[in-house]
């Protein structure tokens, strides 16, 4: 915490060490998870090894992000914006791929 006159400023804080991971596995979770279905939609739904494994590799990456999201709250006295938008953005790319992989399963 940093005070400026009589007030408590939580913008001066640095940011989380481990909200950078969190972001930054969050976007390249965004960037696997568009590919894989980009590949599955140009090949008519028959995607190979290649789609799976991207894929795979999102929902890896986001279960990842979300625990560097989860250590950067053990910091005391940091802005864990960037944490939270990472937490937010890997949670959705989950479900996003928990209903597509139920779709598939009972479709």
């Amino acid at each position: 915490m940093k005070f400026v006159g009589d007030k408590i400023s939580y913008v001066k804080n640095p940011f989380a060490k481990h909200s950078y991971y969190c972001l930054g596995l969050a976007v390249i979770s965004l960037g696997l998870g568009i590919a894989s279905i980009y590949l599955s939609v140009i090949q008519a739904g028959q995607g190979g090894l290649n789609t799976g494994a991207l894929g795979f590799s999102s929902i890896v990456a986001s279960l990842m992000g979300i625990w560097y999201g989860i250590l950067s709250f053990g910091e005391k006295e940091r802005n864990y914006i960037l944490a939270r938008i990472g937490i937010a953005v890997s949670i959705v790319l989950l479900i996003v791929w928990a209903v597509i992989i139920i779709t598939g399963v009972f479709r």
